[in-house]
């Protein structure tokens, strides 16, 4: 007899639900008696059921526990003294009830409360722990945000200081002379003192990827690159190369990332230092 595959059918838990035939029942008592691992199999099954009831109520004393099994092997011990031809002709054969069905009913009822309790707890869990990440996630754009802009107010005021403590010359340009842009208004503000030179676009059109706007100084040896202009900052202030002696000041259109020398046919606007 394969003992492993009996173990398996399932037929030990329906013999403590009282679930089986009494032919069945009868023939689990049986290899009981004869195989111990059926019987430790369905000590196992017992503890773990009355353990399983005692999480959903008051669990029965030993003294129950034994009265009932003492019962079933009465039961099948006096079955088998009486043969089959005990049972007088007409008789009506009651099998026990099994005291098991109240707890088992009760257990799943737990079993399936506590499921659902679990599954709806662990979702609110998983729900409240992606809010929090997102929380989380959220601050700390915030928290680059606001360093970001920290930066950009102290480099602000720092330029600022330096405009009022400074003596600065506006240089103002503009684009009426050329054909480029003629709507074209950029301001320089140049310190020669302390050579240092800021660009602030009041107007400036957008280009292609492929091109940028250049800053040039025009001095006595000819006009010297100090550096590419964002037309995208609009009216904020952007620091260009040291410039220690310029005539004038002047915006042309180069190809990407700037040129050696100005393409003049491209000249945007120009504006000469008073």
């Amino acid at each position: 007899m394969d003992i492993q595959s009996y173990i398996s059918s399932g037929k030990l838990e329906l013999f403590l639900l009282g679930e089986l035939t009494e032919h069945e029942r009868e023939e689990v008592l049986s290899l009981a008696k004869t195989y111990p691992e059926i019987q430790k199999e369905l000590d196992e099954l017992e503890d773990t059921m009355f353990a399983i009831d005692n999480m959903s109520g008051q669990a029965p004393s030993q003294d129950v526990k034994d009265k009932i099994f003492n019962t079933l092997e009465s039961d099948f011990v006096l079955k088998a003294a009486q043969g089959p031809t005990a049972v007088p002709e007409g008789a009506k054969v009651v099998p026990i009830s099994s005291p098991w069905k109240p707890f088992a009913i009760a257990a799943s009822i737990a079993a399936i409360v506590a499921s659902g309790a679990a599954f709806y707890y662990a979702g609110k869990y998983q729900e409240k722990n992606e809010q929090f990440t997102a929380l989380l996630q959220d601050q700390s754009v915030m928290a680059d945000n606001l360093n970001q802009v920290k930066q950009e107010y102290d480099q602000k005021d720092s330029q600022l200081d330096r405009m009022v403590a400074g003596d600065f010359k506006r240089v103002e340009m503009r684009g009426e002379g050329f054909e480029m842009q003629k709507d074209a208004k950029v301001d320089v503000f140049w310190d020669q003192n302390a050579q240092e030179v800021f660009v602030a676009v009041n107007n400036l059109n957008d280009l292609s990827d492929e091109y940028d706007y250049q800053l040039w100084a025009i001095g006595d040896d000819g006009p010297v690159g100090i550096g590419l202009v964002n037309s995208d900052e609009k009216l904020t202030l952007q620091q260009m190369e040291a410039v220690v002696q310029a005539g004038a000041f002047a915006i042309t259109i180069e190809p990407k990332g700037g040129s050696e020398a100005p393409t003049l046919e491209k000249l945007v606007v120009l504006g000469e230092v008073a």
